[in-house]
């Protein structure tokens, strides 16, 4: 609808435009008419010679070959020119209009087009003609005056282009402009040569009629000289036009191999890293149940030769690698949760943040209880979010924390408010995680490179599962330097704070908080 709007406005503003040019010039010829008449009634041979030059160039029209356009001249103009410069404006004016009226009705355009070409060229002379007279030049008494003759010649060209020019950017707006720039040169180029053949024909017209007709050689030798200027200005326009083609093509050839480049390896390594997959998945699930069925086998076999120690440190081999094995699997079943749903779809509720984090330092202790765990938990943190959530991204947080930090050194769990969050940390001193490797560490299957991560195993998804739970909590999880001097990682998630209820108590808050200190683990401090 826009589109169809925008061309009927055009189409409006040209009709508009020419009707105007089209009276305007219509008035021009009519106001010139009983001058060319007295004119060509005194002195009808070089008039009407004259005329029937201009008719028989304007029936020879030389395109000028424009993109998008049918622009053409005619080599009418030295003899219209001559007729202005020794018979007065008017003979000029009305010998042009009217043989250009005629050539086109012979061509079979239509009448606006008829009427607005013979009106644009009456106007464009008649200007000609009053920049000649105002310059000091008398047409039509014999006397041609060069320097008058150079400003009207220019004058006929810009009155005349502006006026074909103004209904290409009326028709196409803005883009056209740079169409009508594309045209200038060859148009001014053309104009020259055959306006300064006007001058050499008045004065040949006035000596001798008889010698008109030798005008026809180099009337013929512009004439073919234009033609061919034309047609090298053409090629070169389709040379540019093909020359930037293929320049396009080629940069979208290039762009598409660029394309094709990225998607191979693309390809390659997501075949890399499903073998890599593949390989880890088995290998960690293979182990634990490798060891369980050996300790069954023993059981087994020789269950009644082994004393009840033995038998106990078996089973308790088998039960500690299933667990191993439980957790695995669990974790590949939510990281495709995750894959399909992009959500933890559990409700929120009120919960102290303080609270969790204390619950998580004794599940900590309990699970691994050679660690030393500090623990800085200060004042209530109420956040809407799930609890069980946020204990599982800190219990794979402090899981990650235990596999790369060195035995006996220190883990820290931190509970604190900044600003307007809740920000629960856990800081190792492992090798720590480079800059460049701080989002991809969040990322599926993703382990880094290094002694400590094959020894810990895994298949690289408690961190991604960890972040997965906290964007469902409404938070976020990065990884930071450490606070401390020395090497490590910082894991902070980061949750919005909510009001506390009127009572000023969280549901389930208990009113004096119990340290987290449990009685068989002496390694955990309170700040």
């Amino acid at each position: 609808m826009e589109l169809r709007a925008a061309r009927t406005a055009a189409r409006r503003r040209v009709g508009a435009y020419t009707a105007v040019v089209a009276m305007v010039g219509l008035a021009v010829l009519l106001l010139a008419a009983p001058a060319a008449a007295r004119v060509a009634g005194r002195e009808p041979g070089p008039v009407l010679l004259l005329a029937a030059l201009v008719l028989a160039a304007e029936l020879m029209p030389l395109e000028l070959g424009r993109p998008g356009t049918r622009d053409s001249t005619t080599m009418s103009q030295p003899f219209a020119f001559a007729l202005m410069l020794g018979w007065g404006t008017a003979a000029g004016v009305v010998a042009l209009g009217a043989c250009s009226a005629l050539a086109d009705l012979w061509g079979g355009k239509p009448a606006r087009k008829v009427l607005f070409n013979s009106a644009q060229l009456a106007i464009a002379l008649g200007s000609a003609g009053v920049v000649y007279s105002l310059l000091g030049g008398d047409p039509g008494q014999g006397q041609v005056s060069l320097a008058a003759f150079a400003p009207a010649a220019l004058a006929f060209f810009l009155v005349n282009n502006l006026l074909v020019e103004a209904v290409l950017v009326l028709a196409g707006g803005g883009p056209a402009l740079e169409q009508v720039r594309q045209g200038v040169g060859v148009r001014a180029w053309v104009s020259a040569m055959l306006l300064s053949m006007g001058p050499v024909v008045t004065v040949v017209a006035q000596r001798s009629l008889g010698l008109v007709p030798i005008l026809g050689l180099p009337t013929v030798a512009v004439y073919l000289a234009c033609r061919g200027a034309i047609r090298a200005d053409r090629e070169r326009a389709q040379a540019e036009a093909a020359a930037e083609q293929a320049r396009a093509t080629a940069a979208e050839q290039a762009s598409l191999v660029r394309g094709e480049q990225a998607l191979i390896r693309q390809l390659q390594e997501s075949d890399r890293l499903k073998r890599d997959l593949l390989a880890t998945v088995s290998h960690e699930l293979k182990t634990p149940l490798t060891v369980i069925l050996g300790t069954l086998g023993t059981l087994s076999s020789r269950g009644a030769a082994l004393d009840p120690a033995e038998r106990r440190e078996f089973v308790d081999m088998a039960v500690r690698q299933g667990s191993r094995l439980k957790e695995l699997i669990e974790q590949l079943l939510l990281a495709g949760r995750f894959e399909q749903t992009s959500r933890e779809p559990a409700q929120r509720s009120l919960v102290d943040m303080a609270e969790v984090t204390r619950e998580a330092a004794l599940a900590a202790g309990v699970c691994h209880p050679g660690r030393h765990l500090q623990v800085e938990v200060g004042a209530p943190l109420p956040v809407n979010a799930t609890a069980a959530a946020v204990l599982q991204v800190l219990g794979n947080l402090l899981d990650n924390a235990a596999k790369y930090s060195p035995d006996g050194t220190p883990i820290r769990l931190q509970a604190l408010r900044v600003g307007s969050l809740a920000v629960l940390a856990v800081e190792d001193t492992g090798p720590g995680v480079p800059a460049a490797d701080r989002d991809r560490i969040f990322e599926r299957f993703t382990q880094l490179d290094s002694g400590a991560t094959r020894r810990a195993g895994g298949v690289g998804l408690g961190l991604y599962i960890a972040r997965q739970l906290a964007n469902a909590q409404g938070g976020e999880l990065l990884v930071t330097d450490p606070t401390g001097a020395g090497r490590g990682a910082r894991f902070e998630l980061r949750l919005p704070l909510a009001q506390l209820p009127a009572t000023g108590v969280l549901p389930g808050q208990r009113s004096s908080m119990p340290g987290a200190h449990a009685p068989d683990w002496p390694s955990v401090q309170h700040a």
